[in-house]
This record gives C-alpha cells, sequence and structure tokens, in this order.
C-alpha cells in the first residue's frame, strides 16, 4: 500500500516537473485551499488560457493516517470587458483525477473529477485567489458520487 502511495506521489510529482519545463506563461502558483479537503494547493499556468492545477494533503496519526492528491487540467476564460485596474476575474472548467489513501480501512479511493470555479489575479501582486466547486466520482474500490469545495489563494512565483 506504502508503495502504491509513493509511487503516485511520484508521477504527480514528475508531471508537475514536466509541465514546468515546457510551461510559457504566467508560472507556478503556490498556496493553501480550505473546505473538502484542505490542503496545500499548487497551479501552473501552461500558456494562454490552459492551466495544471492540484492539491496534497496528508495527516499523520497512529492508525488514522491519510493521504489525498487530486491533478485536474483547467480551460480559463476571462472577463476582459471588466475593466479593473487591480486584476483580472476568470472562470474555469475542466477535468482530473484523484487519489486517496485511508489507513484505518486501508482503502486505495481513485476518482474522476469535473472541477469548475471562479477565480481573480491581481496585477500589482503575484497572487490570485479561487473558489471551486468539483462533482467528484470515485470509481475504486466502489462507486461513490460526492462534492468537493475548496476556497483559497495562491503565491505565483515566477
Amino acid at each position: 500500500m506504502k508503495k502504491l502511495t509513493f509511487v503516485f506521489l511520484i508521477v504527480t510529482l514528475f508531471t508537475i516537473t514536466t509541465q514546468i519545463a515546457i510551461a510559457q506563461d504566467r508560472g507556478l502558483g503556490v498556496g493553501a485551499a480550505i473546505g473538502g479537503p484542505d490542503g496545500m494547493s499548487y497551479k501552473y499556468w501552461l500558456g494562454g488560457s490552459a492551466a495544471l492545477s492540484g492539491l496534497v494533503s496528508f495527516a499523520i496519526s497512529e492508525n488514522n493516517s491519510r493521504f489525498y492528491t487530486h491533478l485536474d487540467i483547467l480551460n480559463h476564460k476571462f472577463y476582459d470587458e471588466l475593466d479593473w485596474d487591480v486584476g483580472r476575474m476568470f472562470y474555469y472548467y475542466g477535468g482530473g483525477f484523484g487519489f486517496e489513501w485511508i489507513e484505518w480501512t486501508n482503502d486505495n479511493i481513485f476518482m474522476l473529477r469535473l472541477p469548475s470555479g471562479i477565480g481573480f489575479n491581481f496585477n500589482d501582486m503575484p497572487v490570485g485567489l479561487f473558489l471551486e466547486l468539483a462533482p467528484t466520482v470515485d470509481v475504486s474500490p466502489e462507486f461513490h458520487l460526492h462534492f468537493n469545495g475548496n476556497i483559497g489563494f495562491r503565491y505565483f512565483l515566477n
């Protein structure tokens, strides 16, 4: 089980690193998200209106540890008619996948996600805010539909 979690984490990090090497536009943003689940949020703009976005979360305790991650590809539409001096507002939608490991039930949960949300990037600061809702389907070990929702921020490093 721990090997599967480790392999999934390595694949996720490799995907992010590969995309960073070929990306063109706004750079990497890291921050925090609260809601369901809470964790470290990241986003990498691939250029134009496309971006990779994800979240990593874990909890470590005796017989109750867990690990969660998801990775989404997003398409953004900017509200260019809003001529605000402070920044740009946008909405986005996309698709992705996720994985969760729960120690006390010994479950490996694989999921598909359809995230959508709104966001705002400031002009004078490398900071972005977002609000997201994602219908999520657990496909393994058993089929289950639920919703994830987060509000958060990211600080863009470049």
